[in-house]
């Protein structure tokens, strides 16, 4: 199934950090809303657009399928601006799971007009030998400003975000990278499946927000909701750039999508998901009905919206499938679009599959 190219760059300029989505909510909304019966927004900034079952025909006499939640947040990391210097310059704290290497020498966007600047760091020719072994801990945002009263003019005050300075851009063998596609190649693929798909369920596509500070969305949406089953879609960091240890996960570009086993904040996968067998089985048919071939992994080191999907409120059904991903959390975030088309496959097949029993799984005792 394809990705509209243009969609993605839309959702992807939309600039929207944690707490400031909007922009990006409302391009997911007009992309989505030819698509579904209809759309409502809650307090938080989550969309929930719906494409509603016609029921069993008259002549049928069977229950209506199982209630579907897909969702995929709309936030990327960002920064706060928390002051403003004298001499004009922003200080500022981070808005999700940054590393603070990535943050030197880039250009970023500031505040609701997306005025440039840069993140700088003492000149080398100033450090000694410890400080250029190190990454400093006190960074700022240069607009070119002199003064507190010219950052104002430029419309920028503590309170507003920064994101990266970066578009999308294409890579040799269908890749492409740059900033926020965390999580917005899964906000094109709903697009994609709820354009495509025409099943005989009730089907919510939502767009979360604040996921990257703590899913706090999904646990407003998922209790708003309460679906059967719940399905975040995401990105899954890949390990298969060269490094000198050994590779943390198995998962490769261009080897299909992941449907995750589960995950967790650490090796104990603390503060996680642990997938139920069922859901497995539904994404495992759904990738041989759409003959795609699926990795799985755990993902250790954080977590999903399926987290808050699986046990806020009553206990439901949940999973993740994800698009692999070089450069996680990073402004130049790389993966390979054939990955998210084929992600769009299986969510297409599954929602016209049956949700398995609990007596037509492996290991259901």
């Amino acid at each position: 199934m394809d990705i509209d190219r243009t969609e993605l760059d839309r959702l992807v300029a939309a600039r929207g950090g944690p707490g400031g989505e909007y922009r990006v909510a409302r391009v997911f909304e007009e992309l989505i809303e030819p698509h579904v019966d209809e759309i409502s927004w809650d307090a938080m900034g989550n969309v929930v657009a719906t494409s509603r079952s016609d029921g069993p025909n008259e002549d049928d006499s069977d229950e209506e399928g199982e209630e579907i939640m897909l969702a995929a947040h709309t936030d990327e990391l960002a920064f706060l601006i928390d002051g403003i210097t004298d001499d004009g310059l922003c200080s500022f704290s981070m808005l999700g799971g940054h590393y603070r290497g990535y943050l030197l020498g880039q250009h970023v966007r500031v505040g609701p007009d997306a005025v440039p600047g840069v993140i700088g760091a003492k000149p080398r020719h100033f450090m000694d030998d410890e400080e250029k072994a190190a990454l400093p801990e006190t960074l700022h945002i240069d607009l070119g400003a002199r003064s507190r009263d010219e950052v104002a003019a430029l419309n920028v005050e503590p309170g507003d975000q920064a994101t990266w300075d970066r578009e999308l851009t294409d890579l040799a063998n269908g890749r492409l990278t740059g900033r926020a596609l965390d999580d917005r190649i899964a906000l094109a693929i709903l697009v994609a499946v709820a354009r495509a798909a025409d099943p005989d369920r009730t089907v919510h596509y939502v767009a979360t927000v604040q996921e990257e500070v703590g899913l706090r969305g999904a646990r407003a949406a998922v209790h708003e909701i309460d679906p059967d089953v719940a399905i975040a879609l995401e990105i899954f960091p890949t390990d298969d750039y060269p490094t000198d240890g050994d590779r943390s996960v198995d998962v490769e570009l261009g080897s299909g999508p992941v449907v995750e086993l589960g995950d967790g904040t650490s090796e104990y996968l603390f503060g996680g998901v642990l997938v139920d067998r069922q859901t497995l089985e539904w994404l495992k048919r759904a990738g041989e009905t759409a003959d795609v071939s699926l990795q799985h992994d755990l993902m250790i080191g954080g977590t999903t919206d399926a987290t808050e999907f699986q046990s806020a409120g009553r206990g439901r059904h949940a999973g993740a499938i994800a698009v692999p991903c070089r450069y996680t959390h990073s402004p130049v975030e790389l993966i390979d679009l054939a990955d998210a088309e084929e992600t769009a496959d299986v969510l297409a097949a599954a929602l016209e599959s049956p949700f398995p029993e609990r007596t037509d799984v492996r290991g259901r005792r």
